[in-house]
Protein backbone atom coordinates (compact mmCIF):
# COMPACT_ATOMS: atom_id res chain seq x y z
CA UNK A 1 0.00 0.00 0.00
CA UNK A 2 1.07 3.42 -0.81
CA UNK A 3 2.32 5.34 2.65
CA UNK A 4 -0.47 8.55 2.11
CA UNK A 5 -3.21 8.29 0.07
CA UNK A 6 -4.35 10.23 -3.82
CA UNK A 7 -0.85 12.73 -3.57
CA UNK A 8 2.74 12.12 -2.81
CA UNK A 9 3.92 13.71 0.20
CA UNK A 10 6.33 16.78 0.19
CA UNK A 11 10.11 15.44 -0.27
CA UNK A 12 11.00 16.98 3.45
CA UNK A 13 7.77 14.42 4.71
CA UNK A 14 8.59 11.96 2.92
CA UNK A 15 12.37 11.63 4.30
CA UNK A 16 10.69 12.00 7.83
CA UNK A 17 8.41 9.08 7.00
CA UNK A 18 11.26 6.90 5.89
CA UNK A 19 13.36 7.50 9.15
CA UNK A 20 10.48 6.84 10.76
CA UNK A 21 9.74 3.40 9.36
CA UNK A 22 13.44 3.13 9.71
CA UNK A 23 13.53 3.29 13.38
CA UNK A 24 10.41 1.06 13.88
CA UNK A 25 11.79 -1.63 11.76
CA UNK A 26 15.79 -1.67 13.17
CA UNK A 27 15.33 -1.12 16.69
CA UNK A 28 12.12 -0.93 18.16
CA UNK A 29 9.99 -4.08 16.75
CA UNK A 30 13.51 -6.06 17.76
CA UNK A 31 13.35 -4.48 21.07
CA UNK A 32 9.55 -6.01 21.52
CA UNK A 33 10.17 -8.81 20.69
CA UNK A 34 13.24 -9.15 22.31
CA UNK A 35 11.73 -8.31 25.96
CA UNK A 36 8.97 -10.18 24.82
CA UNK A 37 6.39 -7.40 25.36
CA UNK A 38 2.86 -8.24 23.94
CA UNK A 39 0.60 -4.82 25.79
CA UNK A 40 1.79 -1.45 26.60
CA UNK A 41 1.12 -1.32 29.69
CA UNK A 42 3.51 -4.09 30.34
CA UNK A 43 6.26 -2.94 29.29
CA UNK A 44 8.83 -1.78 32.06
CA UNK A 45 9.59 1.92 32.41
CA UNK A 46 13.36 1.21 31.45
CA UNK A 47 11.99 -0.02 28.16
CA UNK A 48 9.56 3.08 28.11
CA UNK A 49 12.80 5.01 28.19
CA UNK A 50 14.77 3.73 26.29
CA UNK A 51 12.08 4.11 23.41
CA UNK A 52 12.06 7.79 23.89
CA UNK A 53 15.74 8.48 24.32
CA UNK A 54 16.56 5.96 21.14
CA UNK A 55 13.79 8.33 19.34
CA UNK A 56 15.22 11.87 20.49
CA UNK A 57 18.70 10.33 19.43
CA UNK A 58 17.39 9.93 15.75
CA UNK A 59 15.77 13.00 15.65
CA UNK A 60 11.92 11.60 15.61
CA UNK A 61 10.58 12.54 19.59
CA UNK A 62 10.25 16.07 19.13
CA UNK A 63 8.78 16.48 15.27
CA UNK A 64 5.78 17.55 16.95
CA UNK A 65 6.34 19.83 19.06
CA UNK A 66 6.44 23.71 18.32
CA UNK A 67 9.20 25.23 16.31
CA UNK A 68 9.90 27.65 19.07
CA UNK A 69 9.79 25.58 21.89
CA UNK A 70 13.20 23.67 19.34
CA UNK A 71 10.71 20.92 18.16
CA UNK A 72 9.88 19.95 14.53
CA UNK A 73 6.98 22.16 14.07
CA UNK A 74 5.21 19.48 12.19
CA UNK A 75 1.68 20.59 10.32
CA UNK A 76 -1.38 18.45 10.05
CA UNK A 77 -0.06 16.43 7.05
CA UNK A 78 2.97 15.36 8.54
CA UNK A 79 1.14 14.42 12.24
CA UNK A 80 -0.83 12.11 10.17
CA UNK A 81 1.56 10.89 7.62
CA UNK A 82 3.70 10.22 11.16
CA UNK A 83 1.35 8.64 13.08
CA UNK A 84 -0.13 6.40 10.05
CA UNK A 85 3.56 5.28 9.36
CA UNK A 86 3.58 4.25 13.01
CA UNK A 87 0.40 2.38 13.52
CA UNK A 88 1.35 0.25 10.15
CA UNK A 89 4.61 -0.67 12.05
CA UNK A 90 2.26 -2.80 14.36
CA UNK A 91 4.86 -2.00 17.04
CA UNK A 92 3.24 -2.41 20.68
CA UNK A 93 5.18 0.96 21.91
CA UNK A 94 5.13 2.83 19.08
CA UNK A 95 2.83 5.77 20.79
CA UNK A 96 5.84 6.62 23.03
CA UNK A 97 7.90 7.42 19.47
CA UNK A 98 6.63 11.18 18.88
CA UNK A 99 6.68 13.32 21.90
CA UNK A 100 3.46 15.40 22.61
CA UNK A 101 3.20 19.10 21.08
CA UNK A 102 1.42 20.47 24.19
CA UNK A 103 -1.82 20.62 23.42
CA UNK A 104 -3.80 22.94 25.00
CA UNK A 105 -1.08 24.10 27.17
CA UNK A 106 0.55 26.29 23.99
CA UNK A 107 -2.49 28.77 24.71
CA UNK A 108 -0.99 29.41 27.81
CA UNK A 109 -0.27 32.77 28.64
CA UNK A 110 4.02 33.14 28.71
CA UNK A 111 3.87 32.64 32.23
CA UNK A 112 2.19 29.10 31.87
CA UNK A 113 4.19 28.03 29.32
CA UNK A 114 7.27 28.89 31.30
CA UNK A 115 5.49 26.81 34.48
CA UNK A 116 3.90 24.26 32.43
CA UNK A 117 4.61 23.62 28.59
CA UNK A 118 8.35 23.61 29.35
CA UNK A 119 8.46 20.85 31.51
CA UNK A 120 5.60 18.94 29.87
CA UNK A 121 7.47 19.06 26.65
CA UNK A 122 11.42 18.13 27.77
CA UNK A 123 9.37 14.68 29.62
CA UNK A 124 10.19 16.66 33.32
CA UNK A 125 5.95 16.83 33.69
CA UNK A 126 2.84 14.61 32.25
CA UNK A 127 -0.27 16.02 31.44
CA UNK A 128 -3.47 14.38 30.99
CA UNK A 129 -6.74 15.89 29.44
CA UNK A 130 -9.64 15.20 31.86
CA UNK A 131 -12.94 16.09 29.47
CA UNK A 132 -15.32 13.80 29.99
CA UNK A 133 -17.78 14.00 32.85
CA UNK A 134 -18.97 10.50 34.55
CA UNK A 135 -21.59 9.00 33.27
CA UNK A 136 -23.71 8.95 36.55
CA UNK A 137 -22.59 12.77 37.25
CA UNK A 138 -21.83 15.11 39.09
CA UNK A 139 -21.10 17.83 35.97
CA UNK A 140 -18.04 18.93 36.80
CA UNK A 141 -18.36 23.18 38.01
CA UNK A 142 -16.40 25.51 38.97
CA UNK A 143 -17.32 28.11 41.82
CA UNK A 144 -15.17 31.42 42.87
CA UNK A 145 -14.09 32.03 46.61
CA UNK A 146 -11.78 34.64 47.58
CA UNK A 147 -8.33 33.99 45.29
CA UNK A 148 -9.09 31.03 43.42
CA UNK A 149 -12.17 28.44 41.55
CA UNK A 150 -13.03 25.83 43.62
CA UNK A 151 -13.51 22.69 41.49
CA UNK A 152 -16.35 19.85 42.07
CA UNK A 153 -17.24 16.62 40.16
CA UNK A 154 -16.20 13.40 38.45
CA UNK A 155 -14.03 13.02 35.72
CA UNK A 156 -13.98 9.65 33.96
CA UNK A 157 -11.79 7.50 31.24
CA UNK A 158 -8.51 10.46 31.80
CA UNK A 159 -6.31 8.54 29.49
CA UNK A 160 -2.49 8.09 31.14
CA UNK A 161 -4.39 9.93 34.24
CA UNK A 162 -2.75 7.91 36.82
CA UNK A 163 0.77 8.50 35.67
CA UNK A 164 0.27 11.98 34.85
CA UNK A 165 1.51 15.42 37.25
CA UNK A 166 -1.35 17.93 35.17
CA UNK A 167 -4.57 17.51 34.71
CA UNK A 168 -6.06 20.15 32.15
CA UNK A 169 -9.96 20.26 33.63
CA UNK A 170 -12.68 21.21 31.94
CA UNK A 171 -15.39 22.48 34.04
CA UNK A 172 -18.09 25.16 33.96
CA UNK A 173 -17.53 28.18 36.02
CA UNK A 174 -21.06 28.88 37.60
CA UNK A 175 -20.09 31.22 40.50
CA UNK A 176 -17.66 34.15 39.97
CA UNK A 177 -18.08 37.07 42.26
CA UNK A 178 -19.40 39.04 38.73
CA UNK A 179 -16.83 38.09 36.85
CA UNK A 180 -17.58 35.49 33.37
CA UNK A 181 -19.03 32.40 33.28
CA UNK A 182 -18.89 29.23 31.67
CA UNK A 183 -17.19 26.89 30.52
CA UNK A 184 -13.57 27.13 31.16
CA UNK A 185 -9.96 25.11 31.46
CA UNK A 186 -8.07 24.33 34.90
CA UNK A 187 -4.87 23.33 35.49
CA UNK A 188 -4.64 20.76 38.61
CA UNK A 189 -1.55 19.55 39.89
CA UNK A 190 -2.32 15.61 40.57
CA UNK A 191 -0.65 16.09 43.65
CA UNK A 192 -3.18 19.51 45.27
CA UNK A 193 -5.39 18.88 47.81
CA UNK A 194 -8.97 17.65 46.96
CA UNK A 195 -7.65 15.88 43.83
CA UNK A 196 -8.34 12.25 44.25
CA UNK A 197 -7.68 9.20 42.16
CA UNK A 198 -11.05 7.06 42.54
CA UNK A 199 -10.02 3.81 40.36
CA UNK A 200 -7.95 3.15 37.62
CA UNK A 201 -9.27 1.59 34.42
CA UNK A 202 -7.67 -0.59 32.19
CA UNK A 203 -9.05 -0.96 28.74
CA UNK A 204 -9.50 -3.49 26.39
CA UNK A 205 -6.57 -2.26 24.19
CA UNK A 206 -4.46 -2.52 27.29
CA UNK A 207 -4.49 1.51 27.74
CA UNK A 208 -4.30 2.83 31.16
CA UNK A 209 -6.96 5.40 32.16
CA UNK A 210 -8.19 7.16 35.89
CA UNK A 211 -11.26 7.98 37.48
CA UNK A 212 -10.75 11.58 39.23
CA UNK A 213 -13.08 13.10 41.95
CA UNK A 214 -12.81 16.59 42.80
CA UNK A 215 -13.70 17.57 46.28
CA UNK A 216 -13.49 21.61 45.78
CA UNK A 217 -9.72 21.37 44.81
CA UNK A 218 -8.57 25.23 44.24
CA UNK A 219 -7.26 26.42 41.49
CA UNK A 220 -5.72 29.88 41.75
CA UNK A 221 -6.63 32.37 38.45
CA UNK A 222 -3.26 32.61 36.94
CA UNK A 223 -3.71 29.09 36.43
CA UNK A 224 -6.79 29.19 34.14
CA UNK A 225 -5.81 28.46 30.60
CA UNK A 226 -7.43 30.96 28.36
CA UNK A 227 -10.99 33.05 29.10
CA UNK A 228 -13.80 32.09 31.05
CA UNK A 229 -16.79 30.99 28.55
CA UNK A 230 -14.40 29.88 25.72
CA UNK A 231 -12.88 26.68 27.86
CA UNK A 232 -15.24 24.22 25.52
CA UNK A 233 -13.83 25.43 22.26
CA UNK A 234 -10.48 25.55 23.39
CA UNK A 235 -11.53 21.64 24.43
CA UNK A 236 -12.80 20.99 20.96
CA UNK A 237 -9.70 22.20 18.94
CA UNK A 238 -7.96 19.69 21.02
CA UNK A 239 -10.67 16.97 20.15
CA UNK A 240 -10.17 17.61 16.76
CA UNK A 241 -6.42 17.24 16.80
CA UNK A 242 -7.20 14.03 18.41
CA UNK A 243 -9.68 12.72 16.32
CA UNK A 244 -7.18 13.72 13.08
CA UNK A 245 -4.49 11.39 14.98
CA UNK A 246 -6.87 8.47 16.10
CA UNK A 247 -7.96 8.44 12.24
CA UNK A 248 -4.61 8.19 11.22
CA UNK A 249 -3.68 5.67 13.74
CA UNK A 250 -6.53 3.07 12.14
CA UNK A 251 -5.56 4.15 8.31
CA UNK A 252 -2.09 2.50 9.35
CA UNK A 253 -3.61 -0.14 11.41
CA UNK A 254 -5.47 -1.09 8.81
CA UNK A 255 -2.31 -1.46 6.31
CA UNK A 256 0.01 -3.64 8.29
CA UNK A 257 -3.93 -5.67 8.41
CA UNK A 258 -4.55 -5.62 4.41
CA UNK A 259 -0.84 -6.86 3.90
CA UNK A 260 -0.66 -9.28 6.99
CA UNK A 261 -4.21 -10.90 5.06
CA UNK A 262 -2.59 -10.68 1.04
CA UNK A 263 0.26 -12.68 2.61
CA UNK A 264 -1.66 -15.20 4.77
CA UNK A 265 -3.88 -15.95 1.83
CA UNK A 266 -1.28 -16.59 -0.77
CA UNK A 267 0.32 -19.07 0.80
CA UNK A 268 -0.78 -22.78 0.16
CA UNK A 269 -3.88 -23.88 2.24
CA UNK A 270 -3.87 -27.38 3.33
CA UNK A 271 -6.14 -28.12 0.33
CA UNK A 272 -3.53 -27.91 -2.17
CA UNK A 273 -4.40 -24.18 -3.27
CA UNK A 274 -3.81 -21.25 -1.94
CA UNK A 275 -6.68 -19.42 -0.16
CA UNK A 276 -6.63 -16.28 -2.22
CA UNK A 277 -7.78 -18.37 -5.58
CA UNK A 278 -10.99 -18.69 -4.56
CA UNK A 279 -13.65 -15.86 -5.50
CA UNK A 280 -15.39 -15.23 -2.03
CA UNK A 281 -11.85 -14.44 -0.61
CA UNK A 282 -10.72 -12.27 -3.50
CA UNK A 283 -14.06 -10.30 -2.41
CA UNK A 284 -13.31 -9.86 0.72
CA UNK A 285 -9.87 -8.64 0.61
CA UNK A 286 -11.55 -6.23 -2.19
CA UNK A 287 -13.95 -4.78 0.32
CA UNK A 288 -11.08 -4.32 2.65
CA UNK A 289 -8.76 -2.41 0.14
CA UNK A 290 -12.18 -0.16 -0.67
CA UNK A 291 -12.77 0.63 2.99
CA UNK A 292 -8.77 1.11 3.52
CA UNK A 293 -8.47 3.77 0.33
CA UNK A 294 -11.92 5.35 1.22
CA UNK A 295 -10.60 5.79 5.02
CA UNK A 296 -7.18 7.10 3.87
CA UNK A 297 -8.81 9.40 1.31
CA UNK A 298 -10.62 10.94 3.26
CA UNK A 299 -7.53 11.00 6.33
CA UNK A 300 -5.99 12.86 3.45
CA UNK A 301 -7.90 15.24 2.51
CA UNK A 302 -8.53 16.11 6.39
CA UNK A 303 -5.40 16.49 6.89
CA UNK A 304 -4.44 19.07 3.95
CA UNK A 305 -7.92 20.97 4.87
CA UNK A 306 -6.52 21.71 8.32
CA UNK A 307 -2.84 22.77 6.86
CA UNK A 308 -4.48 25.20 5.36
CA UNK A 309 -5.80 26.79 8.17
CA UNK A 310 -9.37 25.41 7.99
CA UNK A 311 -12.34 25.03 10.08
CA UNK A 312 -12.18 21.26 10.01
CA UNK A 313 -14.31 20.01 13.43
CA UNK A 314 -17.52 18.29 10.42
CA UNK A 315 -14.57 16.76 8.44
CA UNK A 316 -12.60 15.41 11.23
CA UNK A 317 -15.16 13.86 12.74
CA UNK A 318 -15.99 12.33 9.17
CA UNK A 319 -12.29 10.64 8.51
CA UNK A 320 -12.24 9.68 12.62
CA UNK A 321 -15.86 7.61 11.92
CA UNK A 322 -14.92 5.83 8.11
CA UNK A 323 -11.16 5.10 9.51
CA UNK A 324 -12.29 3.76 13.14
CA UNK A 325 -14.96 1.51 11.31
CA UNK A 326 -13.14 0.71 8.49
CA UNK A 327 -10.66 -1.27 10.45
CA UNK A 328 -13.25 -2.93 12.13
CA UNK A 329 -14.38 -4.25 9.52
CA UNK A 330 -11.11 -4.83 8.44
CA UNK A 331 -9.96 -6.83 11.06
CA UNK A 332 -12.84 -8.83 11.38
CA UNK A 333 -12.60 -9.98 7.64
CA UNK A 334 -8.74 -10.86 8.34
CA UNK A 335 -9.68 -13.17 11.24
CA UNK A 336 -12.24 -14.97 9.38
CA UNK A 337 -9.60 -15.48 6.63
CA UNK A 338 -6.96 -16.33 9.27
CA UNK A 339 -9.54 -18.76 11.62
CA UNK A 340 -9.11 -20.15 14.41
CA UNK A 341 -5.64 -19.12 14.94
CA UNK A 342 -6.64 -15.54 15.29
CA UNK A 343 -8.22 -15.67 18.44
CA UNK A 344 -5.65 -17.19 20.28
CA UNK A 345 -3.95 -14.92 22.81
CA UNK A 346 -0.68 -13.68 20.82
CA UNK A 347 -1.52 -13.91 18.06
CA UNK A 348 -1.09 -10.45 16.29
CA UNK A 349 -5.03 -10.14 14.80
CA UNK A 350 -6.41 -11.07 18.66
CA UNK A 351 -4.41 -7.96 20.14
CA UNK A 352 -5.17 -5.92 17.17
CA UNK A 353 -8.75 -7.19 17.81
CA UNK A 354 -8.98 -5.71 21.35
CA UNK A 355 -7.25 -2.53 20.03
CA UNK A 356 -9.48 -0.98 17.45
CA UNK A 357 -12.85 -1.48 19.47
CA UNK A 358 -12.25 1.15 22.05
CA UNK A 359 -11.51 3.52 19.34
CA UNK A 360 -14.91 3.18 17.93
CA UNK A 361 -15.81 4.92 20.96
CA UNK A 362 -13.46 7.24 22.26
CA UNK A 363 -13.00 10.98 21.14
CA UNK A 364 -16.70 10.78 20.50
CA UNK A 365 -18.60 7.43 19.59
CA UNK A 366 -19.84 7.06 16.13
CA UNK A 367 -23.25 7.52 16.71
CA UNK A 368 -22.56 10.84 18.36
CA UNK A 369 -20.25 12.23 15.36
CA UNK A 370 -23.06 11.20 13.52
CA UNK A 371 -24.93 14.07 15.11
CA UNK A 372 -21.63 16.64 15.01
CA UNK A 373 -21.03 15.85 11.43
CA UNK A 374 -25.34 16.73 10.11
CA UNK A 375 -25.35 19.39 12.68
CA UNK A 376 -22.02 20.88 11.06
CA UNK A 377 -23.53 20.75 7.51
CA UNK A 378 -26.67 22.50 8.71
CA UNK A 379 -25.33 25.27 10.29
CA UNK A 380 -23.56 25.64 6.59
CA UNK A 381 -26.39 26.42 4.96
CA UNK A 382 -27.26 29.63 3.74
CA UNK A 383 -30.32 30.94 5.71
CA UNK A 384 -33.29 31.67 3.60
CA UNK A 385 -31.38 30.71 -0.06
CA UNK A 386 -31.29 27.50 -2.03
CA UNK A 387 -28.90 24.51 -0.79
CA UNK A 388 -26.77 23.12 -3.08
CA UNK A 389 -28.35 20.68 -5.42
CA UNK A 390 -31.38 22.30 -4.87
CA UNK A 391 -33.23 23.72 -8.43
CA UNK A 392 -35.27 26.22 -8.91
CA UNK A 393 -38.35 23.99 -9.43
CA UNK A 394 -37.72 21.30 -6.58
CA UNK A 395 -40.64 21.58 -3.90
Amino acid sequence: MTPFPLEALPAELEALRQRTGAFLRDELLPAERAQGVREEADAPPALRRWVRARSEARGLFRLLQPAEAGGGGLGPVGQAALHEEIAASNCVLGRLVLGGDGGLLRHGTADQRRRFLAPVLSGELGAAFAFTDAPEGPRTTAVRRGEAFLLTGVKAFVTDGPQADLLLTVARVTENQGGPTGTALFVLRRADPGVVLRRELRTLDGGLHGEFELREAAVPPEDVLGEIGQGLPRALESITALRLRASAQACGTGRWVLGYTLSQTARPHRSGTALAAREQVQAMIADSAMDLFAARSALGACARLAEGGGAVETETAMAKVLATEAVARIVDRAMQLTGGAAVVEGHPLARLYRLIRGWRIGEGTTEALRLVIARGLLERQPQGGRGEGESAGSG
